[in-house]
């Protein structure tokens, strides 16, 4: 059964992506990055946090860190999407005085997707193609000229987040989008796959199914995933790391600390230290930085 994982990026990744077969949702998480990703073409469902939304080309995504998602693959129409990673550390000296680079992101009013005009399509896509392959040339200046291109993204899309945002329908299934709230609202308390599909007044069975149909991954492992995503979140905010193991529904601190660390890649100690004021913290083509 896939795990929903946690994935960590070094600074900065561009891709160009192209998928032809259809596959189901792969959730997953970067706990120290965010995440743009211009949707060209396809058939394609998308999950963040705990909304779905069906793609049209021009969506962009905007994806933050410890954000929870994934796209789903419906068919063999040819899906192409554009993602860019870049690193919380590796931002940080984009911004300005005058400008905050990460405004798009920041509003926590936000809509997760946005959408680009033909114009704004043509311009992403160029920006991205161009640095994929500067990065890997790697000639003089190539860092230079990743990091002027990053900027000029950047800029679009907090341009695109004032004039263009999107309007889609949440297309989650009612039943597990009452699943994930009634997870979110118990995340401090004992919980059980039984105490769910109960409250959902469906069989266990039924439950498990229909969840792992729909998220790719079983109503467990997003617990525990949904779980660390939020202790994650907590750390951040500086409480300590047993109040974290506690207020996280975790009453085993061995326990707390092993599925920490196999999730996020690090115990949680570590992870602390990592934190500002702590410590200094198909056919596809991509490049890192």
């Amino acid at each position: 059964m896939k795990k929903l994982e946690i994935e960590s990026i070094d600074k900065l990744l561009l891709s160009h992506l192209l998928t032809t077969e259809p596959f189901p949702p792969q959730l997953h998480i970067h706990n120290n990055a965010y995440e743009l990703t211009m949707f060209k073409s396809g058939n394609v469902d998308y999950f963040i946090n705990n909304i779905t939304y069906h793609l049209t080309p021009g969506d962009l995504l905007l994806i933050c860190p410890n954000d929870i998602h994934g796209l789903s693959v419906k068919d063999h129409e040819p899906c192409e999407r554009f993602p860019i990673h870049f690193n919380e550390a590796f931002i940080q000296t984009f911004s300005t005085p005058n400008t905050n680079i990460l405004t798009c992101f920041q509003n926590h009013e936000r809509n997760h997707i946005l959408h680009l005009s033909e114009d704004q399509m043509r311009q992403y896509e160029y920006l991205v193609t161009q640095t994929i392959e500067a990065l890997n040339r790697k000639e003089f200046g190539y860092d230079i000229y990743a990091k002027a291109n990053l900027s000029l993204i950047l800029l679009l899309a907090n341009q695109a987040s004032v004039t263009k945002p999107a309007r889609l329908a949440d297309i989650t299934p009612q039943a597990v989008r009452d699943a994930i709230q009634y997870v979110d609202q118990n995340l401090s308390n004992t919980l059980s796959i039984q105490d769910i599909a109960d409250h959902l007044n469906l069989s266990r069975s039924r439950f498990c199914h229909l969840f792992k149909d729909f998220t790719g991954t079983s109503p467990w492992n997003y617990i525990i995933a949904r779980r660390i995503q939020h202790a994650c979140t907590l750390l951040q905010k500086g409480m300590s790391i047993t109040d974290v193991c506690f207020e996280c529904g975790f009453n085993d601190y061995a326990h707390f600390v092993k599925s920490f660390t196999k999730l996020v890649g690090i115990s949680p100690g570590k992870y602390s230290k990592t934190l500002p004021g702590n410590a200094n913290t198909s056919e596809s083509s991509h490049a890192y930085f």
